[in-house]
This record gives structure tokens, C-alpha cells and sequence, in this order.
């Protein structure tokens, strides 16, 4: 009896060391890395960069840097991210038997932070991509920002904390342009940030808006779109404040 009761114990352990070893054949090697882009030349550059090699086990590869549930290999994902600053998102994923797939977005450039005599040029997210000596339109240009040193790569909000309002500010102008058909974004002057409890805009050269830090700086870009939209001339000069009650005022100059 105690002959069988062994035999039926190692029968779990025979099914598992034959699942492994399925796991070890070569169909299960990598055979391609597969770039989800329209460059050739880029695409072979981003899959030498992975440092995946063809002909490795892909449950193996997995195990040593990667994530065997989501079946990403996130090791060579942060490789990416290191050596690509421009580019962002990246997703380094098995696509069973023997594929690597790889997907990444490419950084947009759309602030131009004020910098000595500088700009910094970052993206969507505050990831600085580069600096310029001069302004250039079509940026949303931000000053008053007092930072100590910077690097390429560096996110600008774990410098200076309050560029979050223009991160908010920026993405409710863009979705406002879309979905008007406006282009609020090319009228912006600057944003200044060097109030500590608020944030002042300069809108077409003639409206000085006032947001108020301690409410939600989206809610009230969005109004000031509506405004400026809707509420006040063409040629109107003046001041949009919204520091001073629950609603905006406008004061003419």
C-alpha cells in the first residue's frame, strides 16, 4: 500500500517537471523583436538597445527581468527609458510562442520654461528634452520658475513643485482647442508662477488672468476659456480674476 501512495505522489511532481520542460523547448525561443514603427532604421536600433538576444528562452528571459504574469519584460523596458529620452511609455511585451513586441509613444515638446537666458524645452509631462536660446511659437512659454540646475531627462515638477498648475493649465487648453476648433494655446503670453498662492496668465497681450491656487486650477482655466470666449471683446483690455470670490471678476483698464 505504501508503494502506491508514493507512485501517486510523484505523479503531480512528473506533470510538473513535463510542464517545465515544455516550457525549455525551442519554440519557445525568441525568433523575432518586432518595433511598432514606420522607421526601420529606428526599429533596429530600439531592439539591439532591449538587449534581448535572439535564440534566449523567452519564459527564462522573463523570470531574470521581466514580469511572468503580465508577460512583460520590464528590464529591458527601464533600458529604454535610460538611454531614449525622447521617447516615453515604452511596453516590451511576449506575444506567445516566440515574439517581442515593442510599443512607445514619442514626447511632444510644449512648454518653454523661462531658465536664466534660456528656455528649457519639455514635454507634455515636464521632462525636459532640450534647451534654446530663443522663444519660438507655439510653445506655451512659463516664467517665474526659480530652479537650481537641471539635467536632460529631468521632470520639472520634482524641482519646483507648482508646475503642476501648468501641467493642468496646458491640458485643459489643448482639450478646449480640440474640441472648438479654437486655439487658445497660441494667444497665451506666459504663465507665471512666482506667486506662491497664485498663478497669473497673459492672454493675448491684454488680458491679465488671476487663478487661485487653493481652488482646482483646471475648473478655472476652463472657465477662463469660457470667457474669454464668450464674455469679453475682441479688444477689451483688462484683468480676469479669479482670487476674489466664488465667481470671476473682470475689471477694464
Amino acid at each position: 500500500m505504501k508503494s502506491k501512495h508514493k507512485i501517486y505522489w510523484l505523479i503531480p511532481l512528473i506533470l510538473i517537471a513535463f510542464g517545465m520542460s515544455v516550457l525549455l523547448f525551442p519554440k519557445y525561443n525568441i525568433k523575432t523583436i518586432s518595433v511598432e514603427t514606420n522607421d526601420s532604421e529606428i526599429a533596429s536600433e530600439i531592439a539591439k538597445s532591449t538587449k534581448l538576444k535572439i535564440g534566449e528562452n523567452v519564459f527564462w528571459t522573463l523570470l531574470k527581468e521581466g514580469n511572468i504574469f503580465n508577460m512583460r519584460f520590464t528590464g529591458a523596458e527601464k533600458r529604454l527609458r535610460e538611454k531614449y529620452i525622447n521617447y516615453c511609455d515604452f511596453n516590451v511585451k511576449l506575444i506567445l510562442p516566440s515574439e517581442v513586441y515593442i510599443q512607445y509613444s514619442k514626447r511632444k515638446p510644449v512648454f518653454e520654461i523661462a531658465y536664466g537666458e534660456i528656455y528649457l524645452v519639455a514635454d507634455e509631462k515636464g521632462c525636459v528634452l532640450d534647451s534654446q536660446k530663443e522663444h519660438k511659437r507655439g510653445f506655451l512659454r512659463v516664467t517665474g520658475m526659480d530652479l537650481n540646475g537641471f539635467n536632460i531627462g529631468c521632470f520639472v515638477a520634482e524641482k519646483f513643485e507648482r508646475f503642476r498648475y501648468v501641467i493642468d493649465i496646458y491640458r485643459v487648453l489643448e482639450s478646449y482647442d480640440i474640441e472648438y476648433l479654437t486655439s487658445f494655446r497660441e494667444y497665451i503670453d506666459w504663465v507665471d508662477l512666482s506667486q506662491e498662492n497664485g498663478v497669473a496668465i497673459l492672454y493675448d497681450d491684454r488680458i491679465l488672468v488671476k487663478l487661485d491656487v487653493n481652488k482646482n486650477i483646471a475648473s478655472q482655466t476652463a472657465a477662463m476659456c469660457s470667457v474669454l470666449a464668450n464674455e469679453i471683446g475682441y479688444f477689451e483690455k483688462g484683468t480676469l480674476d479669479f482670487t476674489v470670490g466664488e465667481n470671476p471678476v473682470f475689471s477694464k483698464d
